[in-house]
């Protein structure tokens, strides 16, 4: 148990210590993707700012798909390994050019190994209910190279109602499940225990999502069947992304990552199945895993932090993270700006 005086005297405890900091490879601004390799006219064209919110790895390693939550383009982006091969960056347009300068709430991807597709989540929508909104998810099929990239094949909404339009599902991910035969998506709440209201800092809570398949009376929706916990000792304010790495196949258990963008951190633990609702659990490794991104000093009120927008996670490799940030706030300080809208790679120490 940490020192009520000892914390008080030092509010940032250890982080920064070089064993629970994450390593940087390489990172770069979003933006340079596209400029680069675009004429005058095509700049023009480019949405004014990249508010990266989530990130999925390609099969093929060589591609990180981004969405952005201020824009309905979604960002096929090289990884180095990518770059080895001559890959080259493209901005992917949304099937409706209507929705081409809309904000889109975009706050989710991850892919669906099983049907060669990917599922894209509106963070909310609004309903007929006042003060009631509710996700979306969009399943579409990307394919980079076609002359209509992105394909959409079902919007289906999320029955699970949130209070706040932007505290709602901060991450996806598709998982199966072994014992039922069913696959599932995995929706992280911004907020703890789902509710933006929430004064806790250790109530984490992750959405198990069945699809419930459209028919003569009512579209399609996905249905809540029951919440995942993160492990209480884990003190985060919000949980901006989450990501599963999976060491064959699909199957479980696997090693999870969610992220703090408050606190500037990633917790890694575990996913195992379960034999009742909600299907799936949580564990902690053994040594209770946090790592911090790194910082320029723990003697700041916010305690060095630089990385303050991370908003998406996916695993390359077993020790390897891809991150994305968001844009910086106005009230945040220049370190913040600088490492905002970008992508992030790094090892796991």
């Amino acid at each position: 148990m940490v020192n009520a005086r000892a914390a008080a005297l030092n509010p940032c405890g250890n982080l920064g210590s070089q064993e629970n900091t994450l390593q940087l490879i390489q990172e770069q601004k979003v933006v340079t993707s596209f400029v680069d390799s675009s004429s005058h006219g095509q700049i023009e064209t480019l949405p004014n700012r990249f508010e990266t919110s989530d990130v999925v790895l390609r099969r093929d390693n060589q591609v990180v798909l981004a969405v952005f939550d201020n824009s309905f383009h979604v960002g096929a982006l090289c990884t180095p390994f990518g770059r080895s091969l001559n890959c080259t960056d493209q901005l992917l347009a949304w099937p409706d050019a209507s929705l081409a300068t809309e904000t889109s709430g975009f706050e989710g991807i991850t892919y669906n190994p099983i049907d060669d597709t990917y599922f894209i989540a509106q963070e909310t929508i609004k309903t007929d209910k006042k003060k009631v909104f509710r996700a979306n998810i969009f399943e579409t099929r990307i394919v980079s190279t076609n002359s209509i990239p992105i394909r959409v094949l079902e919007s289906c909404i999320v029955n699970w109602n949130f209070a706040s339009d932007n505290k709602g599902i901060e991450g996806l991910e598709f998982v199966s499940h072994q014992g039922t035969g069913k696959s599932y998506l995995l929706g992280l709440c911004e907020a703890n225990g789902c509710n933006h209201k929430s004064t806790s800092d250790n109530d984490g809570r992750i959405l198990v999502l069945e699809k419930k398949k459209a028919n003569n009376k009512e579209s399609c929706s996905w249905e809540p069947i029951g919440t995942i916990a993160m492990p209480t000792w884990v003190h985060f304010g919000d949980y901006s992304a989450l990501s599963i790495y999976h060491r064959k196949a699909i199957d479980l258990p696997a090693y999870v990552a969610v992220t703090s963008q408050e606190r500037s951190q990633v917790w890694v633990g575990m996913i195992e199945e379960i034999n009742q609702a909600p299907f799936f659990s949580l564990s902690s490794l053994n040594n209770n895993t946090i790592y911090d991104l790194p910082r320029t000093s723990v003697t700041t009120p916010e305690c060095g932090m630089k990385y303050c927008n991370i908003e998406g996670v996916a695993w390359q490799g077993g020790n390897e993270l891809i991150l994305v940030s968001d844009k910086a706030k106005t009230d945040q300080d220049t370190q913040c700006i600088e490492k905002d809208q970008s992508v992030h790679y790094f090892f796991l120490p």
